[in-house]
This record gives C-alpha cells, sequence and structure tokens, in this order.
C-alpha cells in the first residue's frame, strides 16, 4: 500500500544548514588530520552552515587497535571533553557561530576510553557527548578492542532564526541497530547526525541481492520519519557521506574526494507533517510497549 508523503521541497518551510565534512584521515595522523579538520569547520561556515559533522574518531583516523601497541597509541591519542583539542573546537566553534558534531575517542573519568561524538553549540558549551552504545568485537573492550560503550542516547534542541529543532546523534554501527534511531525518535529528534568510520556503498546503485548499510540507514530514516546525515572519512575510506529524508528520500552523496558540502534541509517538515500526526504512514502511534517488553 503506498501512502503519499509531504514534498521536502515545498516553499516556507524552516530549516538548517548542515554541512558535511568528508575530511582527508590517515591512521594515526593526529597533527593533519586534526588541521585538515580545523580547515573543513572553516569551509563549512564560509558556506553558511549551522551546523557541521565530522567523521567518526576524526583525529587518530579510526585506527584500529587491537595490539598492544596500538591499544597505547589510542590511549595516547584519546582526550577527555576539557582536553586541548575539544577545547580548541568549542573556541572555534564560537569564533565561526557555528554548531558542531566532533567525532573523537574520549578518555573517561575512571581511564576508560569511549568512541564518543561531541556536541558543540555555537556558543562553545557542550550540549552533550554521546558515546557510542553499539559496539563490534574489534572495538569493544569486553572483545579484541579498546572502547567502553555508551549507556545512554541524546537530542538537543537548536535554534536557527525563530525555530527550534531537536537533534540526536548516533555513530557508525549504531545505525544498524533498529533500538538506536527508535530511542532517538521516541526522544523527539527530528534530525539525526551520524559520523561514520567505513566504506559506503553508492545509493543510486541499489543492491540486487541483499540489503547493505546504506539501504538500512534509508529504512532507519523512513521507519522513524526523520532526516539522516551520515558523514565519513576520505583516504582513510572511501567517503560516499549522505543524507536521507523522512520519507526514505536519498538527498546527496558525495563522493570518495575530501570536501566539504552544505545541503539545506527543510527540519519544519518532520513535526509539521510527519510526527505531528502519530498514526501517520509508518504509524508510530499503533506501537505497543505493552506487548513488546514481554519480549526484552
Amino acid at each position: 500500500m503506498k501512502f503519499p508523503t509531504p514534498s521536502l521541497t515545498e516553499k516556507d518551510l524552516a530549516g538548517m544548514r548542515v554541512a558535511l565534512c568528508q575530511v582527508e584521515t590517515a591512521r594515526w595522523d593526529l597533527v593533519g588530520n586534526f588541521t585538515r579538520t580545523l580547515e573543513a569547520l572553516q569551509t563549512a561556515h564560509e558556506k553558511g552552515a549551522d551546523i557541521a559533522v565530522t567523521p567518526e574518531c576524526v583525529i587518530h583516523g579510526y585506527a584500529e587497535a587491537n595490539n598492544a601497541e596500538d591499544k597505547a597509541r589510542l590511549l595516547a591519542a584519546a582526550e577527555p571533553i576539557d582536553g586541548p583539542r575539544i577545547t580548541q573546537v568549542r573556541e572555534i566553534c564560537v569564533k565561526l557561530k557555528l554548531h558542531c558534531v566532533f567525532g573523537f575517542a574520549e578518555s573517561g573519568e575512571k581511564q576508560e576510553v569511549h568512541n564518543s561524538a561531541a556536541f558543540i553549540d555555537c556558543e562553545g558549551q557542550v550540549r552533550h557527548v554521546y558515546r557510542k552504545v553499539h559496539l563490534r568485537p574489534a572495538e569493544s573492550i569486553a572483545y579484541e578492542g579498546l572502547f567502553t560503550p555508551g549507556p545512554e542516547f541524546h537530542v538537543t534542541s537548536v535554534q536557527v532564526k525563530e525555530k527550534a529543532f531537536k537533534l540526536g546523534t548516533m555513530i557508525c554501527f549504531d545505525r544498524e541497530i533498529p533500538e538506536t534511531t527508535r530511542c532517538l525518535r521516541a526522544l523527539g529528534a527530528e534530525l539525526v547526525l551520524c559520523p561514520l568510520a567505513t566504506d559506503t556503498n553508492r545509493l543510486d546503485t541499489l543492491p540486487v541481492d541483499q540489503a547493505d548499510n546504506e539501504l538500512i540507514t534509508r529504512a532507519r530514516a523512513t521507519e522513524n520519519e526523520l532526516f539522516i546525515v551520515v558523514v565519513n572519512h576520505a583516504g582513510r575510506f572511501n567517503g560516499g557521506s549522505f543524507v536521507i529524508g523522512p520519507a526514505g528520500e536519498v538527498i546527496l552523496q558525495m563522493g570518495a574526494e575530501p570536501g566539504v558540502e552544505v545541503v539545506t534541509l527543510p527540519l519544519e517538515i518532520v513535526a509539521q507533517r510527519f510526527h505531528a500526526d502519530p498514526h501517520g504512514w509508518m504509524g508510530w502511534g499503533y506501537r505497543r510497549d505493552e506487548v513488546y517488553r514481554n519480549y526484552l
């Protein structure tokens, strides 16, 4: 059964200009990666962005840490939220009047390391730090990795001109777990920002034999009726950062080269036309939590 969905091209919809900062990175090139990321934030500002999103663990290039030497390097590269590089990003956000979702390896209060994304507003305030909840074995300290999984999801309200929008964050593998985006929708998210570190597939070439991660991301956006922005590394991975609309629309996909693309997303349409009717085309209002909890 086909349901009509609102057009994203309707006029007079308030929105937000989002910059996809597809930074070129290399393993353990802390200085080079960080320098290029700051340059990307400057470019985002010059292109008129309201918010910029970096790749996952952009400072150390999402280098693997599955042996003693590389684990030591990751411990040295990780920094707390008040560390020198994050402090510099906060200062730049103030200077540029730019919101930012910044992916980095975070050193926790008890010396644990998290795969994190800091939501820094245009006044330099850390509105939340999302610590990746779902970790594959190569990442997780419970297996052969070094990262400790986070315990919670976050949604932050950001005002652009006269409108406030609710933005959530997730990281890479989180998008394969349906509960991630479901929880963010339950918190009111209208846009989910997703730092990434893996090779992507082209969205203009549909898989013929099985679903891929990009198709799964379209499903996550559709079933929760929200926008998803995914930002990958260039160089270290194959780029392909992309934007999906609340009906699964492919709005933009970048190529493999480094660069900054800014797209205006009509976020007002989510609250007005999608979430306003909980019994709408994807049926959020038909959920029955009292049944589901019997199986959790």
